[in-house]
């Protein structure tokens, strides 16, 4: 019996390391823990690339984008792990599919399209935004998605398009209540139009709040206050 339950232990064993040398093996976010491991270069505390040779551009862009969102929160953004490709090699190995992705309060990454300030500020301010996500608020946003897209457009202004944002297409976004719609509002506006709907309805809250209020949104969402409650409370003073 003894023996029996060795074996079992020794095959479960290996079957497990097995199977984390095959998921190791696949490109994917699972590889942010240790980017130095898949060839990266650490080029200062936490940002990692696949092209060391232009550290000084890119930590250029890392700080700038580090500033605005500090500003606009007005208070001290603790660095996620960033990881910034430069091929698209890169981008596939750590499963980044768009411009930037940021991953709840733990990373934000950027394929070679995404190497801006602009871009690393939204994926930013997303991180801030997200700090006191955990599990628990997977599926009970404390914002909706929506205003997490929308705010992240107008701190970054970015991504940017030039059409007329009308109120069908502010209408239409409020929709998003949850992550996995955005896509359907983007599919029936267009992404840039959507993403500056969003940030229109941002921008229209903070011009009638201020900045003050938007923070105070903010605050009192993450805390766990209902969303829409807030708000109206806020606008309704």
């Amino acid at each position: 019996m003894i023996r029996r339950l060795a074996q079992l232990f020794s095959f479960a064993t290996i079957a497990l390391l097995v199977a984390v040398v095959i998921g190791a093996a696949q490109p994917g976010p699972h590889r942010i823990p240790c980017p130095e491991c898949y060839g990266l270069t650490e080029i200062s505390s936490r940002v990692w690339t696949d092209q060391p040779e232009k550290a000084p551009a890119l930590l250029s862009m890392v700080e700038q984008a580090e500033t605005t969102v500090q500003n606009f929160f007005g208070d001290q953004l603790n660095r996620p792990n960033l990881v910034l490709c430069g091929t698209r090699d890169c981008a596939q190995a750590f499963g980044i599919r768009g411009n930037g992705l940021s991953i709840a309060h733990v990373a934000v990454m950027a394929s070679p399209g995404g190497l801006t300030t602009g871009t690393l500020t939204h994926e930013l301010t997303h991180f801030r935004l997200h700090r006191s996500l955990g599990p628990r608020n997977i599926l009970r946003q404390p914002f909706p998605t929506w205003f997490d897209e929308g705010l992240a457009t107008h701190v970054a202004d970015h991504p940017r398009w030039l059409g007329e944002v009308t109120p069908a297409a502010r209408t239409r976004v409020r929709e998003v209540d949850r992550f996995w719609k955005w896509d359907d509002a983007y599919r029936d506006l267009g992404v840039g139009r959507a993403y500056r709907a969003a940030a229109a309805e941002v921008a229209i809250f903070e011009q009638q709040a201020g900045r003050k209020g938007l923070r105070e949104l903010i605050a009192r969402a993450e805390k766990g206050e209902a969303f829409q409650r807030v708000w109206q409370d806020i606008l309704n003073r």
